[in-house]
């Protein structure tokens, strides 16, 4: 036999042998096959068993969409919160939940632009869901609030759908006062600079020239200038007189950017001029305080009750708020009325019209938010989210019956204790006639009976 062969020989007795050679096995390579070296089966998850569809109907007499119209006499199907058919004859799923409204009108759930002590700043961990102002806000049809720099749902009871989302970004600039106003013009000039100079350098890399330098690139309060200029950022100017509001037009015009005017209660005076410079307006109808009329000038000025109406002609997008944006109870002073749908009868009153009220209170903050895909309008796909009222939205004698969040009832008038006494529901009587409110300015007084 050759010494190879007796050494391999060698080899596989020496390891036949030792046990602690024979367990450690190679290093490398292949593993050994045998019963430890089987893969064992994984685990298989759980699957979780969808609930079932939630499904909620109202059978209504009268439906303002907003966008489509009146209908009259439909069903709005929603499913999990969503609008899924409108119609009439509609087959509803088994198990649906139903509100019988034929005899009522329905509107989309009112927007709160702006609020405070609605919901919490932090809406999805601090809002207390059974909270007073909570339940107040409901009862006057609000459906949705902008608090803060979030968008919240009044889902009472529950935080499911609770918070909507962030507020788009607004880039708020300061106009009072010649320094504020020179500090923002240089500003803004340096901004330029930069849009000029990369400009330069990206035509000089098309160009061929590698060793052309970029410009540093701007953070802080020009970066936000910048996406301001760029139009990817509204910027926003709380203004009532029609000087701030004419040095707005004219930096809006020079830079060329996007402005939402909040206040404006001169704004009827230069309409013309901001509708060309695509201003939008948050505007209170009783905002009179702001604006006193000047009878030293020459010009318009003041207060008056046709801001609203004039806006609109000249095709402004209005959203309309109250003069606090918080929830008040003293009744002394009738501040208990002041709620969002009193403040667009007042805009009626100055001539705006019905549809346009309507707008300012739904679509238009809704549009202004960056949530017009989901609230504003009643449409198939968007949220479920309604106010059931007996009669005109904006005669200030009607109250909501219910307001509907997400496809549920967050609100019924004959089970609350606040306000169910208030011309209860069964009551038999016939309603008055709209001949007092919301009456328009140049309209005809009533005839007073003997």
């Amino acid at each position: 036999m050759k010494p190879s062969h007796l050494a391999l020989c060698a080899l596989s007795t020496l390891a036949l042998a030792s046990p602690a050679l024979a367990q450690r096995g190679p290093s490398r390579g292949p593993a050994a096959k045998g019963p430890a070296a089987k893969k064992q089966p994984a685990e298989k998850k759980e699957e979780k068993p969808e609930p079932p569809p939630r499904w909620f109907a109202v059978h209504a007499g009268q439906v303002h969409t907003v966008t489509q119209g009146v209908l009259r006499d439909v069903t709005i199907l929603s499913r999990n919160g969503r609008i899924h058919a409108i119609g009439r004859d509609l087959s509803l799923p088994q198990g649906t939940e139903v509100l019988d409204a034929k005899g009522k009108r329905v509107y989309p759930g009112l927007i709160a632009y702006n609020s405070f002590g609605i919901v919490a700043s932090n809406p999805e961990h601090g809002t207390d869901v059974f909270g007073l102002n909570l339940v107040i806000a409901l009862s006057q049809g609000i459906t949705t609030v902008g608090a803060g720099n979030s968008i919240a749902k009044l889902t009472y009871g529950t935080l499911e759908g609770h918070l909507l989302g962030p507020r788009p970004t607004l880039l708020r600039l300061r106009l009072n006062g010649a320094a504020n106003k020179a500090r923002l013009r240089a500003d803004l000039d340096k901004v330029r600079e930069y849009q000029r100079d990369l400009r330069e350098h990206q035509l000089a890399l098309k160009r061929g020239e590698k060793d052309h330098a970029a410009p540093k690139k701007l953070s802080g309060k020009l970066g936000a200038y910048l996406g301001m200029l760029q139009g990817s950022v509204w910027a926003t100017v709380k203004a009532d007189r029609r000087q701030d509001l004419n040095e707005v037009a004219t930096f809006a015009e020079t830079y060329g950017f996007r402005v939402l005017i909040e206040g404006g209660a001169e704004a009827w005076t230069m309409a013309p001029r901001l509708a060309r410079v695509g201003c939008r307006v948050v505007v209170n109808p009783r905002g009179r305080d702001s604006a006193r009329e000047d009878t030293s000038s020459q010009r318009p000025s003041g207060w008056t009750i046709e801001n609203a109406k004039i806006l609109h002609q000249h095709g402004i997008p209005l959203t309309i708020v109250t003069q606090s944006g918080g929830i008040g109870l003293w009744g002394l002073a009738g501040n208990d009325l002041f709620t969002l749908s009193l403040e667009a009868g007042f805009a009626i009153r100055g001539g705006l019209p019905q549809q346009a009220a309507l707008e300012a209170l739904t679509l238009q903050p809704a549009r202004f938010m960056g949530v017009d895909d989901r609230l504003g309008s009643i449409e198939v796909g968007k949220d479920m989210d309604l106010v059931v009222i007996g009669g005109d939205l904006f005669r200030y004698t009607n109250l909501p019956e219910w307001t509907i969040v997400n496809g549920r009832i967050a609100y019924d008038k004959a089970k609350d204790s606040l306000l169910k006494h208030v011309r209860p529901r069964d009551l038999k009587e016939p309603e008055p006639p709209v001949i007092l409110w919301p009456r328009r300015k140049d309209a005809p007084q009533p005839e007073k009976k003997d």
